[in-house]
């Protein structure tokens, strides 16, 4: 699986939508719809919030 995988089985895996992700992060639904399509990628510092956010390493992004 990769980055946009992880990202996209990740939320919904807890249930949220791309909305209540981008809020979270205060950032754009739009932001978190293009790293899950792989259009862009995250910067690390989101990655760590979204890492908390889903109570997870953040080590398993880059597993």
């Amino acid at each position: 699986m990769n980055i946009s995988e992880k990202l996209k089985y990740q939320r919904k895996k807890n249930g949220l939508s791309q909305n209540d992700v981008a809020k979270k992060l205060h950032i754009t639904r739009q932001a978190i719809s293009q790293w899950e399509r792989e259009e862009s990628y995250p910067e690390l510092e989101n990655l760590h919030l979204i890492s908390s956010i889903y109570h997870i390493n953040l080590s398993y992004f880059f597993d």
